[in-house]
């Protein structure tokens, strides 16, 4: 397959920074864009490399200014955002408490030795679920590198989980992988590669469709791609997608830096 690079598609690093804009109406929604209901609430789990907070998060804007109430939460570990309502232990009186006033909650275990929100048990994460709300779970972790390959007990993806979202970080297309992957060798292994080489559009797709690669552990729950940092490669991402989507998968490509996203038909 060729991919198309169009002259804003330099494939350069960049930082990212956690999306604070308001929903802007004037976009495609998220939420529309990964084809992602809201007559019922549902289970999702988030797998892949960074930028999965920050999905969580704008999804969870999007679905409380619909009228929905949302509950975050993980698997393995998550930041810990102090302004944002927080439940610990998963507490319900203060999980219906702040889906109550705000609409939305963070309900995880706190762990003091790295700072960082932790795991709560499947039966746990049931019982917070039977409240009606729409539950976002963090299942995988990357130290917010663009690309990750799971190790042998990763992703921690609940039994009960309806649906998992893959995030794929653009910046990782043109540059080494010992420079943007977590767990350098293990990637370089999956794709067989040394570490020093660099990371193409094919080896994207490989990760995204593989069950050794993202798709590991998913089984037969419904599966979605979604390529961030587009801006930094927008021919690239949407060739990607399109393939993807040719292949029989759902993707999309979008900025949540910039706020906008498209599905993989869509130029």
């Amino acid at each position: 397959m060729y991919f198309r690079r169009g002259a804003g598609d330099p494939c350069i690093s960049g930082s990212f920074a956690p999306m604070k804009q308001k929903v802007q109406k004037k976009n495609l929604e998220f939420l529309d864009a990964l084809r992602l209901s809201t007559e019922e609430p549902w289970k999702l789990a988030l797998v892949g490399g960074g930028g999965k907070t920050s999905l969580i998060f704008r999804l969870t804007e999007e679905l409380v200014a619909r009228g929905n109430q949302v509950i975050v939460t993980t698997t393995t570990h998550m930041a810990y955002e102090p302004e944002r309502p927080f439940a610990r232990d998963g507490e319900e009186e203060l999980v219906r408490k702040n889906l109550r006033e705000k609409g939305y909650t963070m309900a995880a275990a706190w762990d003091g030795s790295s700072e960082k929100v932790a795991g709560l048990s499947e039966e746990k994460l049931e019982a917070l679920f039977s409240m009606g709300a729409f539950l976002l779970i963090e299942a995988d972790g990357a130290r917010r590198l663009p690309v990750k390959v799971p190790k042998s007990w990763e992703p921690v993806i609940p039994k009960s989980a309806d649906l998992v979202i893959a995030v794929v970080g653009l910046d990782c297309l043109g540059r080494p992988i010992e420079e943007i992957a977590y767990e350098p060798r293990e990637l370089a292994a999956f794709l067989g590669k040394k570490t020093e080489e660099k990371i193409t559009p094919e080896d994207v797709l490989s990760l995204a469709t593989s069950k050794r690669g993202l798709k590991k552990a998913v089984g037969k729950r419904r599966y979605v791609i979604y390529l961030n940092k587009a801006e930094l490669a927008p021919e690239t991402a949407f060739s990607l997608a399109k393939t993807l989507q040719e292949r029989g998968y759902q993707a999309a490509y979008g900025s949540l830096k910039e706020g906008w996203i498209k599905r993989g038909e869509e130029r």
